[in-house]
């Protein structure tokens, strides 16, 4: 009994294309805030399958920035979620899937807007787009990097 119910737990895990190329441990170095950057992101299958859990750390000169975020894939490449950070932000993530990519929206517009696009390239690594939506209601980049999977 124990074994079958491992194996339907793993199909679920494993359900969703997109979150399964996702999972796993990543590195790159990078810029993002004008400030070199060494960081990492790692996602697991966390609760029994359900959810692909992100934890990010960016370790700077002068500061790190951490942060966990939960999806869950809610069908048709969607996926829905909830991110928690250091600086003490909590925010919705309302995501879907872009071809090789997962383009994650989060916070509201009573905070703070954004939107993280994860995607997956052809040789194997993962470029992150980091944007936020200005009191202008212009859109600007603030991250860009390249991990690899280790």
């Amino acid at each position: 009994m124990r074994l079958l119910l491992s194996l339907v737990l793993l199909l679920q895990a494993g359900s969703d294309p997109l979150l399964t190329r996702l999972a796993g441990q990543w590195t790159g170095t990078e810029t993002v805030l004008s400030q070199p950057s060494k960081i990492s992101l790692t996602w697991s299958w966390e609760l029994g399958g359900q959810f692909l859990r992100l934890s990010f750390r960016n370790d700077m000169p002068k500061s790190t920035f951490e942060g966990h975020a939960y999806y869950r894939a809610i069908g048709d490449g969607r996926y829905r979620g909830m991110w928690f950070d250091n600086s003490g932000m909590f925010r919705p993530l309302d995501a879907g899937r872009d071809g090789d990519a997962l383009v994650s929206k989060w916070g509201t517009p009573d905070t703070e807007e954004g939107e993280t696009t994860y995607r997956l390239r052809e040789d194997g690594t993962m470029e992150v787009v980091d944007r936020v939506k200005g009191k202008d209601g212009a859109w600007r980049d603030f991250g860009r990097a390249t991990y690899k999977k280790y």
